[in-house]
């Protein structure tokens, strides 16, 4: 029910602006058709904890219950034949829960996209180039779902990855395709952007760009093959003394540690990053990853992603001794094994990487409705100033998941995670536990 009258005046007005703007012999139904619409809801209920010896003890005797909802309306816009508009606005905790009290919605993703071969009077049945302004959607890994919200039927599992470098930034990208009809080869890609490494604005004083190319091969059979490879340009930024650089007002990339997931913890907010690996300050961050997939049917998909990032920098502690992640144990802020839970907010010089393995799997028991599925990931901190013993986080998830519908599809998923003490991992020992989603998408 619309209470505000400030609402209701706003919506008369545009309904009468939208009407007063049609031809006289326009319906309104010619609008409506070049509107998608998609509505998403989805509910969670978990029962995890972490492990003993976690950065935050409270995390280690945390309750089972529900989560926030989550919930998303996209919306996509036809133009006209050859540009879109698109926009998702989120009721999104993982991404704006604002310490868990913004209950607001925010646009969540939003762009135009020109098909440019159409617009200079050129379409193509097997070709597409198209240039897309706004929210760029920045990920190295390919060929599998990814959790985002409400948005979350392409994901066989529920939690993303511990290395998903994932995120959205502002700028431009450029994606070409080209399919054919018969022979091995029979599609390949090559897209690259350009982003402002910022979901907001950021113009600050040397502040730099985050650029992405990528390339995708398909063959018959179901066979894929991905090459991403990113690189940050944000170190510029850092101001040095006595060997230490603070990271206030420095703009990172939103990817250095990956987007947000449905484990939550008692003690950290919901749109917290703190199931990622923390290794990276995220500002001369490079990836390169690859990405092997099979996936003959709708039925079956097994994926393989390898990779590696990097950095120029490497988390301090106070008094600028390097630490293994964002997250550590000190006193007074100095690295101390037996001390309290501090955040870095610093950096020195030193080379930080990531090395990296994952692998995915889905089956279908039943074809569409009932499939089960499982991801192993693996990271191993190969930081130069970290000691390279006890440094790997791994996490096993094991996943069922029903479809009652087309559009309502119920999930469960085991989740165990292991994190070594120069791990980078950001719970402190690792967590383990059951949790599971209904959604729906209208």
């Amino acid at each position: 029910m619309l209470k505000n009258k400030n609402t209701k005046f706003a919506i008369s007005l545009l309904t009468a602006a939208m009407a007063s703007s049609m031809p006289a012999h326009a319906d309104m139904s010619d609008y409506l058709d070049r509107i998608d619409v998609d509505f998403l809801l989805m509910q969670n209920f978990q029962s995890i904890q972490a492990k003993d010896g976690a950065f935050r003890p409270e995390d280690e005797v945390q309750e089972s219950g529900f989560g926030r909802i989550r919930a998303n309306l996209q919306l996509k816009f036809h133009i006209n034949e050859f540009i879109t508009a698109d926009i998702d606005i989120a009721e999104e905790p993982n991404d704006f829960g604002g310490g868990d009290r913004d209950f607001s919605f925010h646009n969540d993703f939003a762009g135009v996209e020109f098909d440019l071969l159409g617009l200079y009077g050129t379409p193509k049945d097997d070709e597409n180039l198209t240039l897309r302004l706004g929210n760029i959607g920045a990920a190295p890994f390919q060929f599998k779902g990814f959790q985002d919200g409400a948005d979350n039927q392409g994901n066989a599992l529920i939690g993303n990855g511990i290395t998903d470098y994932a995120t959205a930034e502002n700028g431009a990208q450029l994606s070409y395709t080209k399919t054919y009809d018969s022979g091995m080869l029979r599609s390949y890609n090559v897209a690259g952007h350009i982003t402002t490494s910022s979901f907001g604005e950021a113009f600050q004083q040397d502040r730099g760009y985050n650029y992405r190319l990528q390339g995708t091969l398909e063959f018959e059979g179901g066979f894929k093959a991905g090459l991403n490879f990113f690189k940050a340009n944000q170190g510029d930024q850092l101001n040095f003394e006595n060997g230490v650089a603070s990271l206030d007002g420095v703009t990172t990339t939103n990817y250095r540690f990956g987007d947000g997931e449905n484990y939550n913890f008692s003690a950290s907010p919901s749109n917290e990053r703190d199931t990622h690996v923390g290794a990276m300050p995220g500002l001369e961050q490079s990836i390169i990853q690859l990405n092997l997939a099979y996936q003959p049917s709708d039925e079956t998909s097994l994926v393989f992603m390898v990779g590696k990032s990097s950095d120029d920098y490497t988390f301090a502690d106070a008094a600028g001794n390097a630490v293994a992640g964002i997250t550590y144990f000190g006193n007074d802020g100095v690295a101390d094994a037996n001390g309290t839970t501090y955040d870095s907010n610093s950096v020195i010089k030193g080379d930080t990487s990531v090395e990296y393995f994952v692998f995915e799997a889905q089956q279908y028991l039943i074809p569409k409705q009932l499939y089960v599925a499982a991801r192993y990931s693996d990271a191993e901190n190969t930081s130069d100033l970290i000691e390279q013993t006890d440094n790997t986080v791994e996490r096993i998830q094991v996943a069922a998941g029903y479809w009652f519908n087309d559009k309502t599809l119920l999930k469960v998923e085991y989740v165990n995670q292991e994190e070594g003490v120069n791990s980078a991992g950001q719970i402190g020992a690792g967590f383990d536990g059951f949790t599971s989603e209904i959604s729906v998408k209208f």
